[in-house]
């Protein structure tokens, strides 16, 4: 039975969704999955269309983001709105004294995000950028691995998100006004990566951008960063582009290859050099075997044990903060402001 059509268990963490949209789905899906959330609302702007959503996926369906933002029984927020919206409603839910988990990316520029956090202070509760391959097992196993040295000094990492769907002008992500492009879509997953592998900020940093007739957005991209300690990155991004989701990582004694590194779930594979120069030695790096949830039920796990005080942030502030900043100079460097 789903947890969220059986009483909620005590020490559940209470869930409210804002928005109806494809990730708001996915995230109920896997929330009714995990071992600590439950789903008690989902706002749209439609009670219809919430209703029909909470009909699918549980809890009770609401007409306004502010009638889910009154209601006593919600402590945690999912804000699954577009992305010029994560800001505004990010700071009233936590003014309303709830816990916030913000779809990525997390605000339109880092000033944004700054004035988030420090909402967030302010109320006490916790704001969380949700990049859920973070909270994966595997991506933190990773993470350790390559900064204890699994494949000596990094040299060069690369970095790929691009997919293909439908292009459609009601898409928010080919429209400029709500913060659409492949760069704030899926580019942020890409220097995020590289980021936390690189463990500081680059200072060069350069890009190009291929700009869409629907809705003058970046729709492929490609950037180019460097670090003073002489670590190379690229990443490419792209909505109208084949599916490439890897990830590679070179340094001096060996590389590891990922097939969709923000899936986080599938392993991953070292490559180093024998003693033919022409052969490589390869070690299959498997999936967690005890971890079966779903990426977005880590995600919400992760979260409450956040919220409880039981583990540090795998999401830290400065890290989104960063990353906007980030984004910001590859869009300006680029052209795409």
């Amino acid at each position: 039975m789903r947890k969220d059509t059986q009483k909620i268990a005590d020490g559940d963490l209470r869930w409210g969704i804002l928005g109806t949209g494809q990730i708001a789905k996915k995230f109920a899906t896997d929330l009714s999955q995990s071992k600590t959330g439950s789903l008690v609302a989902t706002a749209s702007r439609s009670l219809k269309t919430a209703t029909h959503f909470a009909d699918r996926y549980g809890g009770s369906g609401m007409e306004g983001y502010d009638a889910l933002l009154r209601n006593p029984g919600v402590e945690a927020v999912y804000v699954s709105l577009p992305n010029r919206f994560h800001k505004e409603w990010s700071i009233k839910a936590l003014a309303a004294g709830k816990h916030v988990l913000c779809e990525k990316p997390i605000a339109l520029n880092a000033r944004d995000a700054e004035d988030m956090f420090t909402a967030a202070e302010k109320s006490g509760r916790l704001l969380v950028e949700a990049f859920m391959y973070r909270a994966h097992p595997q991506t933190q196993q990773l993470f350790r691995a390559v900064r204890d040295g699994l494949i000596g000094d990094v040299k060069i990492i690369r970095a790929n998100f691009t997919f293909s769907r439908k292009v459609s002008s009601h898409d928010a992500r080919y429209s400029s006004g709500e913060g659409g492009g492949s760069i704030m879509d899926v580019g942020c997953y890409c220097s995020d990566f590289i980021r936390s592998l690189a463990g500081c900020e680059p200072s060069e940093v350069s890009g190009v951008i291929h700009r869409h007739e629907c809705g003058g957005v970046d729709d492929y991209a490609v950037a180019t960063l460097g670090f003073e300690s002489g670590l190379l990155a690229t990443f490419s991004c792209g909505m109208t582009v084949v599916s490439d989701q890897s990830a590679h990582i070179a340094g001096t004694t060996g590389r590891i290859e990922i097939l969709r590194f923000w899936q986080a779930k599938e392993g991953y594979t070292v490559f180093r050099p024998s003693e033919n120069p022409e052969i490589e030695t390869r070690d299959r790096i498997p999936p967690i075997p005890e971890e079966t949830r779903p990426l977005y039920a880590i995600e919400a796990d992760a979260f409450a044990d956040v919220v409880a005080g039981r583990v540090p942030n795998w999401n830290p502030p400065e890290n989104s903060i960063n990353n906007m900043g980030l984004l910001e100079r590859v869009k300006t460097c680029a052209g795409a402001v």
